[in-house]
């Protein structure tokens, strides 16, 4: 019999109960009304194999264009059996069809088998720490990651292991470049190891390729966009990514940059009647805010519920 993925409904709660108490989870009946209140942003899946309920994973959808993966488990009976690799497709091929096509979540170093799985699905490591957590990011269709991936197939990847300066701003690296020219894309990330505090975001890049050469800056305090332009002229179109209930302003939305030229653009959101988000119901009380610039590249902003 296939492994069927489908979307949590009341019916399966007793099944979800047995593997969680099975997998050493804690369960509370209060999660099934927190579930269903939480369809809007967050996708409760489980496997089923045999009618048994051999799996469970939550996806996060609040803020495009992230997706978190939450809480996968897997029956012990079950493992090695491909019910992990169900659960991710299934969370991937939901959250690009929503438009979120940059998945992450957090796993350990020392978790092998993990490790392995989300290999397969093009994970890389981008937030690490001396400790067991770490983040993990997917760039998925149509990002400007796989885009780059795609034009430069031979690249050489690093992660630093500590946050470093980025125009004056403390942020994680990942870096690919290619091992047959000049052209490489490195990304930053503000964020921690672990759940608590800041949801994990791109605030900066670093582009060069041919003749283009520039760098993005997302600042917080106070909000900013900046660009700093190396390379050949350019021309950059932002765009805004707002999540519902959230009113978002740019100063300036068509930038023409020459050589050597910077550019600072004021932007800012707030929170519209509409706004419904969930915040205490996910990993993060953080609401954010991304731009996409020239319909490629993406850049976020982000401020914390107190």
């Amino acid at each position: 019999m296939k492994v069927q993925v489908l979307e949590f409904e009341e019916k399966f709660a007793e099944g979800v109960e047995e593997l969680y108490n099975t997998s050493g989870w804690k369960f509370s009946p209060k999660l099934i009304n927190i579930w269903k209140s939480l369809r809007n942003y967050s996708k409760v899946l489980i496997a089923l194999f045999d009618d048994r309920v051999v799996g469970k994973v939550t996806l996060d959808v609040a803020f495009p264009p992230y997706a978190e993966i939450v809480n996968l488990i897997v029956h012990p009976e079950y493992h090695r059996k491909g019910i992990g690799t169900k659960l991710i497709e299934k969370c991937i091929k939901i959250s690009e069809s929503k438009g979120h096509n940059i998945q992450f979540l957090m796993t350990e170093y020392d978790n092998i088998p993990a490790l392995n799985l989300y290999k397969k699905f093009n994970f890389y490591p981008a937030i690490l720490f001396k400790k067991k957590q770490l983040w993990i990011f997917r760039f998925g269709k149509g990002c400007f990651v796989e885009n780059f991936l795609k034009a430069h197939p031979l690249f050489e990847f690093k992660v630093s292991r500590k946050k470093i300066s980025f125009h004056g701003e403390k942020l994680y690296e990942i870096s690919f470049a290619d091992i047959m020219s000049n052209a490489r894309l490195k990304v930053y990330f503000r964020g921690q190891p672990g759940q608590e505090g800041t949801m994990p975001r791109i605030a900066g890049i670093s582009f060069m390729d041919g003749k283009k050469v520039f760098d993005l800056v997302a600042y917080e305090n106070p909000f900013e966009l900046r660009i700093f332009n190396y390379g050949e002229g350019v021309s950059l179109k932002i765009e805004p990514l707002s999540p519902k209930g959230l009113e978002v302003f740019v100063e300036k939305q068509i930038l023409k940059l020459s050589r050597n030229q910077n550019e600072r653009v004021k932007i800012n959101f707030k929170k519209t009647r509409d706004f419904d988000t969930p915040l205490d119901y996910l990993s993060f009380k953080t609401v954010v805010v991304s731009f996409r610039i020239n319909e490629n590249f993406v850049i976020s902003i982000g401020k914390d519920r107190e």
